[in-house]
């Protein structure tokens, strides 16, 4: 994420390096409103702009047509008090990471069970661990899954989503969960994420179990679970909308087709648990559908 820096002139706020050309005009307003508010605001929200003074007047540009509507909104709420501003000062570079961890902490649990997850095949070699955690108990003495529905083992539902085989494999879903995990627990809180995560896994690893018997784990059902949350209400709810990078929601799902279009078995990759994927995706959706239906109630 790239760092910006801002420049504070007559109560206006300019970002150096931007043409005019590259916004759309979100905004007239008269010289002596005072901007900064709305503007904190605004980078709360994700919200790139620019703001200044042309004819007479304050114009207010943002680089995506589509927030145009979204900072009309939002600018409507600030002035008849539907929204507050939140100040924080400034902070020196290392408080601030510090602060960051401190407004994550769901995910840096989550986090770390993975990587005990991920530990437990190189420290345990018998693999009864891993028996303990996985969907489906595995028969340590034949060496193969016992192909029985764990009934009454309800951690099942859950515990495989920590199960990592490989530095990359927990590399790679480490740095998605501290993203989009992360994005979704500073705006909306650990317990929407947790309850999120816990639906998301439970829904994906029944769904990739009922596919086949087989050894699966890790988080990447959760974490297409969190994708499709996050587009659903940023579409419902852009007023409040998460900063998600257009791009990354693009990468990731042209990734899903690739996986279910069996190139990872090509590329050496080996197999990989789609129905987990895909099934996480659907339900991270529906969740997103739901949370957005909740909230405008609640409004």
């Amino acid at each position: 994420m790239p760092v910006v820096a801002i420049n504070w002139a007559g109560g206006r706020i300019c970002l150096p390096g931007m043409t005019m050309t590259e916004y759309y005009i979100a905004l007239r307003l008269p010289l002596d409103e005072n901007l900064a508010d709305f503007s904190a605001l605004l980078w709360q929200q994700g919200v790139a702009h620019h703001i200044a003074e042309e004819g007479g007047s304050q114009i207010l540009r943002v680089g995506d047509e589509e927030q145009v509507a979204v900072v009309a909104e939002l600018y409507q709420k600030l002035r008849s008090g539907e929204l507050h501003i939140t100040r924080h000062s400034v902070a020196a570079p290392q408080p601030v990471q510090s602060r960051s961890l401190r407004q994550r902490p769901a995910v840096a649990v989550l986090l770390l069970l993975s990587i005990l997850g991920a530990l437990l095949p190189v420290v345990d070699s018998s693999f009864r661990a891993v028996s303990s955690l996985s969907f489906y108990p595995l028969d340590l003495g034949a060496g193969k899954i016992v192909a029985d529905w764990p009934v009454g083992q309800w951690w099942r539902l859950l515990t495989p989503m920590f199960l990592h085989f490989g530095l990359l494999h927990i590399a790679f879903n480490g740095l998605w969960l501290w993203e989009l995990g992360g994005m979704i627990e500073q705006r909306q809180g650990s317990v929407t994420l947790l309850a999120i995560v816990i639906l998301i896994a439970a829904a994906s690893n029944m769904a990739q179990a009922m596919m086949s018997v087989s050894l699966f784990g890790g988080m990447s059902g959760v974490i297409y679970g969190l994708l499709g949350y996050i587009i659903v209400w940023n579409r419902l709810r852009p007023a409040e909308s998460l900063p998600l990078v257009k791009g990354v929601a693009v990468v990731m799902l042209v990734w899903l087709v690739v996986c279910m279009a069996g190139f990872t078995r090509l590329l050496g990759l080996g197999e990989i648990a789609n129905t987990a994927h895909l099934s996480g995706l659907i339900m991270g959706v529906l969740l997103g559908i739901g949370a957005s239906f909740l909230r405008r109630k609640s409004v």
